[in-house]
């Protein structure tokens, strides 16, 4: 079927529409195209909100500011009130969860939000399952094991798994991005679906047309060996810094948001190299432009539990651009293995970069892009829109 119109979605965010863009702003831009969205950005806590006061980063003029923005015809974000925050004592739970609750729900009476999909993306969410009583179909949205995430304790991970086991008895529709979360997940829902990442194909396609570079990159030398998205724990920074030391002629290019706690030291380190340039976080829109004057496209995980259940976004950027790959073997490269230079071992990635670096004959780039407009986010949300009308109907 085509994708669905003149519906109503409200999607609970784990972070703000304006940070590191992800698959839910993609999907959410997509089908706002023909139905009302609602994103909403994440609850604030008392603590954190305090501190953004004290650094400058929270005006007090935001406790005036409006709590819903317009940024596109039929897709609009809603933030919690400031003066509302999760606090943690139980005093002020209950007033401030019923502020919260009454925000939200004006906005939906504002914008003439009735009867919608809700989207929830994290199993801390659990206790917003009844926030909106109208929803006409509960959809839970998995995109990574968040039991892999950081250094969590035992007890943390315990609580994950309860949540998320509650959250999937709860849902109508679950949906996963990796056939290894399809596996741990469809046992708890079996109304479970694989509906993998996607690329903004058409963005890909207009940069392509565009001979020029941002000014930034186009002072880097040749052959740029390039990597966007988060800079975090789950990429090996050691391996990123062995390859770019042991070939100094190669320029290894970072772009998006870095959150490195437990490889801080090597960060740094890595960041002093004369080839490594970190360029920080780009506008979502200029990233294709980006991609498409990098030579090597890198997917440089841990090999862990983690990255087993991972649809990376940046595989289908790299495939929309065009350009070769190399990455660390992984589950969801399997089915591109084709396409994509695979390192079994750190010590082979060097190779695989070599590999790929040799792979840029124009056909091989044409084939590249057609496996990628297979996987648009338009295809997505076609896919979804399939699966909710489905359950829809049966309701």
């Amino acid at each position: 079927m085509n994708m669905l119109a003149d519906h109503s979605f409200i999607y609970f965010a784990p972070e703000p529409w304006d940070g590191l863009w992800r698959n839910r702003q993609q999907l959410m831009s997509v089908f706002a195209r023909q139905n009302l969205v609602l994103f909403v950005e994440p609850r604030l806590h008392f603590r954190p909100t305090i501190a953004a006061f004290r650094r400058g980063e929270l005006k007090p003029a935001s406790l005036f500011e409006p709590l819903v923005r317009q940024v596109a015809e039929k897709l609009f974000i809603f933030r919690y009130p400031v003066w509302a925050p999760i606090s943690g004592h139980p005093i002020l739970n209950r007033p401030t969860r019923t502020l919260r609750r009454l925000a939200l729900k004006r906005a939906m009476d504002q914008l003439g939000l009735s009867r919608p999909v809700v989207w929830f993306s994290r199993p801390d969410m659990i206790d917003l399952i009844d926030e909106i009583p109208s929803a006409r179909l509960r959809l839970y949205h998995i995109v990574d094991e968040y039991t892999t995430y950081g250094n969590l304790t035992s007890e943390k991970q315990r609580r994950i798994k309860q949540n998320e086991r509650e959250m999937l008895g709860r849902v109508d529709l679950a949906i996963v991005v990796s056939d290894k979360l399809y596996q741990s997940k469809r046992p708890l829902n079996a109304n479970t679906y694989l509906v993998e990442n996607g690329v903004n194909y058409q963005a890909y396609s207009a940069a392509l047309h565009d001979p020029g570079l941002p000014g930034d990159l186009q002072a880097i030398p040749s052959p740029r060996l390039g990597y966007i998205g988060l800079i975090a724990d789950k990429l090996n920074l050691d391996m990123l810094k062995a390859l770019a030391e042991e070939n100094p002629d190669w320029s290894l290019v970072l772009l998006g948001q870095a959150r490195v706690t437990r490889q801080a030291d090597i960060w740094q380190a890595l960041q002093r190299l004369p080839n490594v340039y970190y360029l920080g976080l780009a506008p979502v829109e200029q990233v294709p432009h980006y991609v498409k004057g990098f030579q090597v496209g890198l997917m440089p995980y841990f090999q862990d539990k983690r990255a087993e259940n991972i649809s990376p976004l940046k595989l289908y950027d790299y495939l929309a651009a065009g350009i070769p790959i190399a990455s660390v073997n992984i589950p969801m490269v399997c089915q591109f293995s084709q396409l994509i230079h695979l390192a079994n071992t750190s010590a082979e990635f060097p190779q695989a970069v070599r590999a790929a670096l040799a792979d840029r004959g124009p056909e091989r780039c044409q084939l590249r892009r057609d496996i990628a407009a297979q996987h648009s986010w338009e295809v997505r949300a076609e896919q979804l829109s399939a699966l909710i009308h489905a359950h829809l109907v049966v309701s």
